[in-house]
């Protein structure tokens, strides 16, 4: 019997051309874009995982036109110049899909024109990236007010010396944050920046962990707490406002708890647990 050729043509393979969609590359639009794809705002403590944060924010300046970008954030006074150092050192030559992107061009001829008032912004060192495709971190205390509107493919940064700082900094900015990521041992404050913002999703030392076990609980407006796939989930009615507060347990930043295992429904304050919400109805 006669074998089959390793380059016979059949007529599937020109007529029912089979490929993998998982394989093909995805063409960036570089369209201007006049809107925030779902905006993130960080807040860094003091006492914060720097590393994590600074790796953090490095991350998401590579892909500022991609969903969940993030815009702006808020460090603590006392780290602002360490902060800055560490996210600096960790920056790299961005795509040609974003250095090339007119939104991003927009803002950096912008903070380069010298008939404008200066405005001060951290690029990345030149053995790192050159200028004209670094990413760009605006510390001169302006807002994304400053550029034109859309995403900026930029990210601003501000400091602040208390919680109620950093949630006017929240509200000053300008796009919509879709979510809040917050970074610091400590966890007692962040029920204090819940009743300042506007915001549904707050993320405690971890970003965007999935929110499909507690959804059922905010859409159904019950409080509840729940620990699944190490984190602890908690929807809460905090000032006539529900919010879904979302951190990893196992860790030394949790408060000891003394509710029935299951049962939990404390609401964190002084970082000291209590069994006041425990008649909770589910």
């Amino acid at each position: 019997m006669c074998e089959i050729p390793k380059n016979f043509v059949t007529y599937d393979m020109v007529h029912n051309l089979r490929y993998d969609k998982s394989k093909i590359k995805k063409r960036h639009d570089m369209k201007p874009t006049k809107y925030w794809p779902g905006a993130r705002f960080m807040i860094v403590g003091q006492d914060g995982d720097l590393n994590t944060a600074a790796y953090s924010v490095a991350g998401f300046m590579q892909e500022p036109f991609q969903l969940f970008p993030l815009a702006t954030v808020a460090v603590h006074q006392s780290i602002r110049d360490k902060f800055i150092a560490m996210v600096r050192s960790r920056f790299r030559q961005l795509k040609p899909h974003v250095a090339n992107h007119p939104n991003y061009e927009r803002s950096l001829n912008l903070l380069k024109d010298e008939c404008q008032p200066p405005v001060d912004y951290v690029l990345a060192d030149e053995k790192d990236a050159p200028a004209c495709a670094s990413p760009i971190l605006v510390t001169g205390g302006v807002t994304h007010l400053y550029f034109p509107s859309g995403a900026t493919g930029v990210t601003t940064l501000h400091t602040f010396e208390t919680i109620q700082e950093a949630a006017e900094i929240f509200g000053r900015e300008q796009p919509h944050f879709d979510a809040v990521y917050y970074f610091d041992e400590g966890i007692a404050s962040v029920y204090t920046l819940a009743k300042l913002i506007k915001c549904v999703q707050i993320y405690v030392n971890c970003l965007d962990a999935c929110l499909l076990a507690i959804m059922p609980y905010y859409i159904s407006k019950v409080q509840t707490v729940l620990y699944k796939n190490g984190f602890h989930y908690e929807v809460l009615n905090i000032g006539d406002s529900w919010k879904m507060i979302v951190f990893p347990y196992n860790s030394s930043i949790i408060r000891p708890c003394c509710c029935p295992l299951g049962y939990c429904r404390c609401n964190a304050k002084h970082t000291v647990c209590c069994q006041d919400h425990l008649n909770t109805h589910y």
